[in-house]
This record gives structure tokens, C-alpha cells and sequence, in this order.
């Protein structure tokens, strides 16, 4: 449960809209071939993403288009890129209950609320589409998007970037919200000195509060793990090159 949720079938849709592009070139790609390509995409994000090696759509289409070896010719690598683009913007995702309510209530209090997000297969501009479907994106002061930065958390660059963004000098102003110690604990405390605050979202898929261990200051920085629940009253973004 998260502040996006995504209907399994991401990769089925990348599928048929890659199939579209082979039948209309006439690739000789079997549909084994094709399925086996994709269906490996996300453990390879998971294994780059753990080494702290930043792995989104680029390096994905090098690695299945080696694959496809000489299969392929001409223009079909951007077709076939296009097609990739294009699908990340049809994957089926909702909004958790409340969630654009609960975050219009933060920024009429006046807390400046930032979104720190480790993006995979489906990159900050396919993100802020879906944000933005939902009414949430408008209440999001800035948002640091890994592909955008360059790192993943808990490297302090994403971290100082959503500083910057949000105009923030003082460290000690903001609270890092997340889930993941590996990423968010270590990150918060080597970017701005604050430990992150856990918390979780129940079943039912409503939003929720961890008990913080901060009093909310003037300026909240909104970590978005890649996946899992809440803390305090964080969201996060879910794992889109995982649904299947």
C-alpha cells in the first residue's frame, strides 16, 4: 500500500506494445525471446539498485536489445525505445485512499513538502503524469527523482538536491521520512542529520501514521522508498517495474 499503488500487469503491458512494433516491422523475434527479455528487467533493477548502480530505462533497452542481436537494424532500436517510453505511461496506477487529502492538509499547514524518490523501469516524468492524474502532484513542493539526480539513497547528492529544491539551508529544519533503513535511515542521517521516521500502512490500503520521534518542524522532506508503507505521514511511490 502506498501512495500509488500499481495493478500487476506492467510487464505484460511493455510486452504487447513491444509486440506491436515486431509485428509492424516484422522482427524475426519469437515470443519467447521477447518474454524472456523482459521478465528478467526487474531482478536486474533489483540487483543494480542494491549495488547503488543507477539502472532505468537506458540500461535496460542496451541490455534487451544485446539480446536481440542481430535481429534488429535500422530504425527499429528507436522504435522499439519509443514503444518502451510510451508503455510507462499506460501502466495501470491508483491512488491510495485519502492520500491527496492528507497531503493538501500538510501543505496548507504550512510545511513544505519534498518527494525523494528511487525511480526504476518508470522515470520521474512518467511518475509526475500519475501524481498529477491524481490530484497529488500540485500539492508537492519539488521532487528529487533518482533518474533526475543521478543516485539512488542513501547517497546525500538526492538528498541536498531536494534541499535545494525547496530552498532549504538548514539541516536541521527537516524530517526524513521513509521505510528502509538501508536507504532512508543511512541516507537521512548522511544528508541532513535527521534519522528517518517509520511507520506503516494497514491493509486496508488507508492512509496512516507512525509516531515520530521528531516534532514536525516548517519543513517536511517526503521520502518515497521504492516500496512499503508510511511513516509519520509520508507516502511512497510504488515499484512499477515489478508488476507483472
Amino acid at each position: 500500500n502506498t501512495l500509488l499503488t500499481s495493478v500487476p500487469g506492467g510487464l505484460e503491458i511493455r510486452r504487447r506494445h513491444w509486440q506491436e512494433v515486431i509485428d509492424e516491422r516484422k522482427l524475426d523475434i519469437p515470443a519467447e525471446l521477447l518474454w524472456g527479455v523482459l521478465s528478467i528487467l526487474p531482478d536486474r533493477f533489483e540487483t543494480e539498485w542494491r549495488a547503488g548502480r543507477h539502472y532505468g530505462p537506458e540500461r535496460a533497452l542496451e541490455e534487451c536489445f544485446v539480446a536481440f542481436g542481430d535481429r534488429l537494424e535500422g530504425g527499429d532500436h528507436q522504435a522499439l525505445a519509443d514503444a518502451f517510453d510510451f508503455a510507462s505511461y499506460q501502466l495501470r496506477v491508483m491512488s491510495v485512499p485519502d492520500a491527496a487529502d492528507v497531503l493538501s492538509a500538510v501543505a496548507r499547514s504550512g510545511v513544505a513538502v519534498g518527494i525523494i524518490s528511487d525511480t526504476n523501469l518508470a522515470i520521474g516524468r512518467h511518475l509526475r503524469t500519475y501524481l498529477d492524474e491524481h490530484g497529488i502532484l500540485e500539492h508537492v513542493a519539488f521532487a528529487a527523482f533518482s533518474d533526475e539526480v543521478g543516485v539512488y539513497k542513501p547517497d546525500p547528492t538526492i538528498f541536498r538536491a531536494a534541499m535545494n529544491g525547496l530552498g532549504i539551508d538548514d539541516p536541521t529544519t527537516i524530517v526524513h521520512v521513509g521505510d528502509l533503513k538501508r536507504t532512508d535511515v543511512a541516507g537521512a542521517r548522511a544528508g541532513h542529520g535527521n534519522g528517518a521516521v517509520s511507520g506503516g500502512a494497514g491493509r486496508s490500503g488507508r492512509w496512516c501514521r507512525g509516531r515520530p520521534r521528531h516534532r514536525l518542524p516548517g519543513r517536511l522532506v517526503w521520502a518515497v522508498p521504492r516500496a512499503g508503507c508510511w511513516a509519520l505521514i509520508g507516502p511512497v511511490v510504488p515499484d512499477l517495474s515489478r508488476t507483472r
